[in-house]
């Protein structure tokens, strides 16, 4: 069983079959650039080939298991005629970031029209990226999760967080108007995606807008779940296996309201929900990733990460339709390569002992 492909190790779990060891996830982005010569942190956003064609190399040296991510947390704003900021060498940016948001008013949303989903903000590149690991990725790599977000997190991104928390007081009416919209416009999108990428597209979805830092659990229930089910309903009857999904943010009071959500194969809390929580609540629905707080693998030696891990694959690791284990969000971009090393020889020496 050590020959196990990453997506037979993940698959294999996601049914709950015996295989060789828990998962390794990486939730890489930026991190990436800092492990090969001649890819910036811009290129891991604006050019999905060259990221992917280092992506596979990375994994291969470390050997997690996890397949790469294209998109990020900002999208819908650019997808619907905003503009993002991108992350460049001495910025303090990790990840793009919106600079104008195509809604600004309530009468901005009605009169909001859907753009065409093979022409939309970074759509194409994305696109450009599912046929390389289409294209090049050898079969048990041949996985690329591509993100769809929330319908809740791209109506903050197209409107702005700050609209959208004052529309909920004041304009409920309109905040329905807009995830609608933005629902009609994510089923094109994956019709697209699946057209490009087929068997090897996961999507991924979920977003820090919908967390307990923003909304309450009635809110959540009220404004957040009823639009992002009938996205996943329509989303399942495309043919997709699942999604990816990760709860951004300090979700824990909403943690029940995920077992409403069909079709997750693989949820991915942050760390401010305890994983033991997670994996009691949503353990016997999908596999459980995470959830070792990000900032620690650059504010912690390697023995504490060593030793955080095999605290986490203790409580995890024998979850009914399995554990990915990795940080709580995206892996900081200067991660010490020793500390991201030490999470996965946990996980081998965990193996020995338990499998």
């Amino acid at each position: 069983m050590s020959s196990l492909s990453p997506k037979e190790r993940i698959f294999g779990l996601i049914k709950g079959k015996e295989v060789d060891r828990p998962a390794i996830g990486s939730f890489a982005m930026g991190f990436i650039a800092r492990q090969v010569y001649d890819l910036s942190l811009r290129d891991c956003y604006t050019d999905w080939p060259k990221f992917l064609k280092s992506y596979i190399k990375v994994q291969e040296m470390y050997g997690f298991d996890s397949p790469p991510l294209v998109g990020h947390a900002s999208m819908g704003a650019g997808e619907f005629g905003g503009r993002y900021r991108y992350p460049s060498e001495g910025s303090n940016l990790q990840s793009p970031a919106v600079v104008d948001h195509p809604v600004k008013s309530v009468e901005d949303v009605y009169s909001l029209e859907l753009p065409n989903p093979r022409e939309a903000g970074e759509i194409p590149g994305i696109l450009d990226g599912v046929r390389y690991v289409r294209d090049n990725y050898p079969p048990g790599y041949d996985a690329v999760s591509v993100v769809v977000g929330s319908p809740f997190t791209w109506a903050g991104n197209i409107a702005d967080v700050n609209n959208l928390m004052m529309w909920i007081i004041d304009e409920p009416e309109a905040v329905h108007e807009l995830q609608e919209k933005v629902v009609d416009f994510l089923i094109e999108y994956l019709k697209v995606v699946l057209e490009v990428g087929g068997e090897v597209v996961m999507p991924f979805d979920g977003g820090p807008t919908e967390s307990n830092d923003l909304v309450s659990p009635s809110q959540f229930k009220e404004f957040v779940l009823p639009h992002w089910i009938d996205f996943r309903e329509r989303a399942l009857e495309l043919g997709i296996p699942g999604f990816l999904c990760h709860p951004c943010g300090n979700q824990t009071k909403n943690l029940k309201h995920y077992s409403e959500l069909p079709g997750t194969l693989a949820i991915n809390f942050d760390y401010r929900t305890p994983l033991q929580d997670v994996v009691d609540t949503l353990g016997k629905q999908s596999m459980i990733v995470g959830s070792i707080e990000p900032t620690r693998f650059i504010s912690e030696t390697e023995e504490w990460i060593y030793k955080k891990s095999l605290e986490q694959l203790e409580i995890a690791a024998h979850s009914p339709h399995g554990y990915m284990i990795g940080p709580g969000c995206e892996l900081p971009v200067d991660t010490p390569p020793l500390n991201f090393h030490m999470m996965g020889k946990a996980v081998h020496d965990y193996a020995k002992q338990k499998y």
